[in-house]
């Protein structure tokens, strides 16, 4: 009797454990399902934008504070997401690219590279980001992570990255028109 009681005092905290892994996997899974259905989001072309930011839905709530990259809501600034190249080939540093496209009509705007764990991309340079500020005319954007002369985003040595344009204050023509805009090609560069 003694024995089973030992047992018991022992089963009960490795079950309570084991429940505690497996709760919390279901909920990260239900997190990355609702927000990879694009439950909340509007896919164009290779990038996804998350206009409606309320915060008024748990999953929404989660999958920010999970990323933490969504702060505004639409009227101040748009958050267009990419993970892929045009082809749909996932982004890595193995590669360059070439971000081809105009500036989409808003008081500002950026791109940023954010790795697998969405947190900026570490490089050498403490260069982050290209944004309106910086930005040179009638050059395309380049990531890579070789230095370029000019418009060049370092995607440091990441496995994945994400590359965010943030628009601030955009258009109505922008806010009404997120499914069929045309958003800048992001291009792989063959080595």
């Amino acid at each position: 009797m003694k024995k089973l009681i030992e047992n018991k005092l022992i089963l009960v905290p490795i079950l309570i454990i084991i429940s505690f892994f497996i709760g919390a996997f279901i909920a990260i899974s239900s997190i990355n399902s609702s927000t990879q259905n694009n439950e909340f989001s509007i896919k164009n072309g290779n990038w996804i934008v998350n206009p409606k930011m309320d915060l008024q839905n748990n999953y929404q709530r989660a999958y920010i504070s999970r990323i933490g990259v969504f702060a505004l809501d639409e009227k101040e600034a748009l958050y267009f997401l990419s993970s892929k190249d045009s082809k749909g080939r996932i982004l890595s540093s193995k590669y360059d690219y070439e971000i081809i496209g105009t500036p989409l009509a808003g008081r500002y705007w950026s791109y940023t590279l954010y790795g697998e764990d969405y947190f900026l991309v570490k490089n050498k340079i403490n260069t982050f980001s290209v944004n309106k500020e910086n930005f040179e005319e009638n050059h395309s954007i380049m990531i890579s992570s070789s230095k370029k002369k000019i418009n060049w985003l370092p995607s440091g040595n990441e496995k994945q990255f994400y590359i965010t344009l943030r628009l601030y204050n955009p258009s109505k023509e922008v806010n009404s028109n997120l499914e069929s805009l045309e958003l800048p090609i992001i291009k792989r560069i063959e080595k």
